[in-house]
């Protein structure tokens, strides 16, 4: 029974008692006011007296948001969505704004956080660094490139507390497929961007619907220099090499071109969040 059921049925108990002992002395518009008093008294009462409402709610289908902050306390924090759909299925994180200047990754996680899956979890971090973002800068002068703080050997500890933050969700979680979602400068990959591309750890299985993303967002682009490109490894030390290499995540970097309007890129980053989830049978 839901806590608007529950008020509904205690507002008519009292209304009814009260009515009996006195309501029936008084205007009718006096028997509304209490009523509407006693009902606010009890929605009051029924929400902190089930502080988890704060916290999570249900859509129609039964499927569970829950939000939890990361490094809590600290000026790292940031907040987790977990949608869990309550069916077995693949647990799936989604990660934008470990850079704060790349727009279109914390713009399209922020989206993706609000969808409905039909089996499996979905993790999303809108948000991971959050003081970059507030900044819209690539990283924090002086705390270094959060994509470079990750483990980079086995048995390391990640070097930053965000990073450990993060690093213990996906193995708390148990992830399964991680997506981090980037821009590149230009369209092309050069000595200093890798463009637009798809940066997935070396595995038969990533690769498929690596290959599966890429293919779909190409088929809508004409000119050859624009088309998103499949890269294997990234780079070491970024979230998506460590989870891949030490954990055994399916993982991958995506990267937006920053040339074309914010709308375009996070059309691009949603797409191919969207064929990551449909090819799992999650959506």
């Amino acid at each position: 029974m839901t806590n608007f059921t529950i008020v509904y049925v205690y507002a008519k108990q009292i209304k009814s008692r009260i009515g009996m002992i006195f309501l029936n002395n008084v205007s009718k518009q006096f028997k509304l006011v209490l009523t509407l008093l006693v009902l606010s008294v009890i929605i009051v009462i029924s929400t902190f007296a089930n502080p988890q409402s704060l916290l999570a709610v249900s859509d129609n289908n039964g499927e569970g948001v829950t939000k939890k902050t990361l490094a809590p306390g600290s000026k790292y924090a940031t907040d987790l969505y977990i949608i869990d759909s309550g069916k077995p299925g693949p647990v799936v994180m989604i990660v934008g704004g470990v850079h704060g200047s790349e727009t279109a990754g914390y713009t399209a996680a922020a989206k993706v956080k609000n969808w409905k899956i039909d089996k499996g979890t979905l993790l999303v971090l809108p948000q991971a660094n959050r003081r970059a973002i507030a900044e819209h800068v690539r990283e924090i002068s002086g705390e270094g490139n959060l994509n470079r703080l990750f483990p980079d050997s086995k048995g390391e500890t990640p070097k930053h507390t965000l990073a450990s933050a993060i690093w213990s969700a996906v193995k708390q979680y148990d992830v399964d497929w991680l997506m981090d979602m980037h821009e590149g400068i230009d369209y092309a990959k050069t000595s200093s961007s890798v463009g637009q591309s798809l940066i997935y750890y070396p595995n038969s299985s990533t690769k498929k619907i690596a290959s599966k993303i890429v293919a779909g967002l190409n088929k809508d682009i004409s000119r050859s220099t624009r088309k998103f490109c499949l890269i294997d490894l990234p780079v070491k030390g970024s979230l998506a090499r460590a989870a891949g290499q030490y954990l055994g995540v399916h993982s991958f970097i995506f990267e937006t071109c920053d040339n074309p309007s914010l709308s375009v890129r996070v059309k691009c980053q949603l797409q191919a969040a969207q064929t990551l989830l449909r090819n799992l049978d999650m959506i």
